[in-house]
């Protein structure tokens, strides 16, 4: 793993990178039915379908084990610069997105984040 990675990097090379540990630096959001890292700086953030405006972000997932994202600790960072370590998966075709409503181009399985 070379060095971090912007979201909208990550998304660029998300073919190549697939299945791959990769860092990715961006404002986490932990909201209602979306937790994800999204691409900073702000102007830069893509707006195109199907993802509209989470065109630039992907979405954080723990995978089905026993080990959960820490919902206290990301109330405390979101809305804040991290970089998270993680797996890289592209969406299931027969989806065509990832996370909640498949509202997301892409999403990374998290082995950590921390503040930036």
């Amino acid at each position: 793993m070379s060095g971090s990675l912007s979201v909208n990097e990550a998304l660029d090379q998300l073919v190549r990178l697939y299945g791959e540990p990769v860092a990715i630096r961006g404002i986490l959001r932990f909201e209602f039915e979306h937790i994800a890292i999204w691409h900073y700086p702000k102007a830069e953030r893509r707006n195109a379908e199907p993802f509209g405006k989470a065109s630039s972000s992907i979405w954080l997932s723990t995978g089905s084990g026993s080990v959960q994202l820490n919902e206290r600790g990301l109330k405390k960072l979101d809305g804040h610069r991290v970089s998270i370590l993680a797996t890289l998966h592209a969406p299931d075709p027969r989806f065509g997105g990832c996370g909640h409503m498949s509202g997301t181009p892409a999403e990374v399985l998290v082995s950590s984040i921390d503040r930036l």
